[in-house]
């Protein structure tokens, strides 16, 4: 299950794990094409932050249906 949330300069899409195993991850995408990944971890009570930009966010995407190898976006 997700979520999509627009905010003034970013969007936030929250993943939740539907088996309860994992904790929620946000994705924040920002105006100046900026890209946060969050996770609170309940157990330790801390929040892993990842910061990238959406370019990098684009060939994550990519990647996942990609053949080992290695590879550069064009821009549209």
């Amino acid at each position: 299950m997700y979520t999509v949330e627009f905010g003034s300069a970013c969007a936030t899409i929250t993943t939740l794990d539907e088996h309860d195993a994992y904790d929620d991850v946000e994705v924040i995408i920002c105006e100046d094409d900026t890209v946060f990944i969050k996770q609170h971890i309940q157990d330790v009570e801390e929040v892993n932050v990842i910061y990238m930009s959406y370019g990098q966010l684009m060939d994550i995407m990519a990647a996942m249906n990609s053949p080992e190898g290695a590879y550069r976006l064009e821009d549209i």
